[in-house]
């Protein structure tokens, strides 16, 4: 055989490959007959670097975005697994818009047949290109913790240096959107900024998304130590106005935010702070409020509700003693075990309260806990927009806009905006009870009209 035609069939079996990777690749829905009940499936399916990833949806059992597996194709036959639900699917690719195979999940097998098509899951708002603006892949070394952020900078058209944002997010994990459930709130609030002529910074957390470092290890602390290196980093960038550098933080990233610029290295820095429920009470203080809240939205009894808080007061105290890790979750394990009506945990049993309890232990939680951002508020001299959703069921608006608006005394040239917005949750989103299980069936992101006092806000600061 010559090279030549080597060369041909090689190339005709990757054109091949490429197809069908086309093929299976992106969004796929259909429906399961469980006796009575009929539930929606949908799959969302990515190819990239020779290898399939996705997530599957049941929206009427409201669960989102869970991992799939072991995803194969071999001459049309597809199979996939999705471990966190104990499923495993098969089944065969007809043209490029039917799948039809079959679900399996313990001892029951039932037929799936998925059609190509558009997301079972609505997101209106996040952004498609084309955009109007620049966007660049950029990464900023934390040379300290030896850290390397990965993030996107979006510049508006001109060449006029203009003012930016620096996006921080809230607890846990995230990337660079802050995505959660499909939603992508921080892209829709940059792609809105940019197209307000402001430049954004949004950058992956420490181990998510393409950022290196261990988040196990992180803590409000060294999130503000990335903060401060991406201000650094924007001041070396010729389309900022260094004097007109902002910080906005969802959640805790709005503590965050106030950690940031309370800092003496950073405060001069920073121009302005747009908190997104924010917290501005102490930490042990808002989780205690939250889980008062979600209990009694649940419809949990006054009398439980009180027996629940009387626990979380102590753990909460005893995450924050300066007991070594171990002995922490021991004595949270045996403090757990006590509300066990007498009865005697198993290995088993307590095992699982050590890995549950662990998360007491964390750098983050024993941080987060403590930390009371009503130090750094009252030392702030920029300026700082705070809103919430009255329907906030994470971080109640009432008690900590009003701690944030008392800790900001009056200063000459400074701007102080505090807003409550009504009928809004925890993500700004239009909802009806503000609990984290509607989040994912809202369609919206985030409200217009926060999005648009936000631009307006930054763009009237002098």
């Amino acid at each position: 055989m010559t090279t030549k035609r080597l060369f041909a069939l090689l190339s005709c079996s990757l054109c091949l490959l490429a197809a069908t990777a086309q093929q299976l690749k992106g969004d796929w829905q259909g429906k399961v007959n469980i006796g009575p009940a009929t539930l929606r499936i949908g799959l969302h399916v990515e190819h990239a670097n020779g290898s399939y990833s996705g997530t599957m949806d049941s929206p009427d059992q409201g669960a989102y975005a869970l991992p799939m597996a072991d995803i194969a194709e071999s001459d049309g036959r597809v199979t996939f697994a999705v471990p966190q639900s104990g499923i495993r699917y098969a089944g065969t690719l007809r043209g490029d818009s039917l799948l039809d195979g079959t679900l399996t999940q313990g001892n029951a097998s039932i037929p799936l047949r998925l059609q190509k098509g558009e997301s079972l899951v609505k997101r209106p708002q996040t952004p498609r290109p084309p955009h109007p603006y620049r966007s660049e892949e950029v990464t900023i070394r934390n040379e300290k913790a030896g850290v390397t952020l990965a993030g996107t900078l979006t510049l508006p058209e001109g060449d006029k240096p203009c003012k930016a944002v620096i996006m921080l997010t809230g607890s846990g994990t995230q990337d660079r959107d802050e995505s959660i459930l499909y939603h992508k709130p921080f892209l829709v609030i940059a792609d809105y900024l940019t197209r307000h002529g402001i430049a954004v910074l949004r950058c992956d957390d420490r181990g998510a998304g393409q950022s290196t470092g261990n988040p196990a290890a992180t803590s409000l602390h060294t999130s503000a130590d990335d903060a401060a290196c991406m201000i650094a980093y924007l001041k070396t960038r010729r389309e900022i106005d260094p004097a007109h550098i902002g910080l906005l933080g969802h959640s805790e990233g709005g503590a965050i935010a106030f950690r940031t610029a309370g800092t003496e290295a950073c405060a001069p820095d920073v121009d302005f702070i747009v908190s997104m429920a924010g917290p501005g009470v102490r930490g042990d203080s808002v989780l205690l409020r939250q889980n008062i809240d979600m209990a009694r939205l649940e419809g949990m009894s006054e009398a439980r509700q009180a027996s629940l808080a009387r626990m979380l007061r102590r753990v909460y105290a005893l995450a924050q003693s300066d007991l070594p890790d171990t002995v922490l979750v021991e004595q949270l394990v045996s403090l757990y075990a006590g509300q066990m009506g007498g009865q005697t945990p198993t290995d088993a049993q307590r095992e699982q309260l050590r890995r549950q309890m662990s998360v007491f232990a964390s750098p983050w939680m024993r941080n987060f806990l403590r930390y009371d951002p009503q130090t750094d508020l009252a030392g702030l001299t920029c300026h700082v927009l705070a809103v919430n959703g009255e329907r906030d069921t994470q971080v109640d608006a009432a008690t900590n806009l009003e701690a944030i608006r008392r800790a900001l005394t009056d200063k000459p040239g400074r701007t102080v905006t505090v807003k409550s917005y009504p009928g809004l949750n925890h993500l700004f989103q239009h909802c009806t009870t503000g609990l984290f299980t509607e989040y994912a069936a809202i369609e919206e992101t985030i409200s217009p009209e926060v999005l648009a006092d936000i631009a307006a806000w930054i763009e009237k600061l002098p």
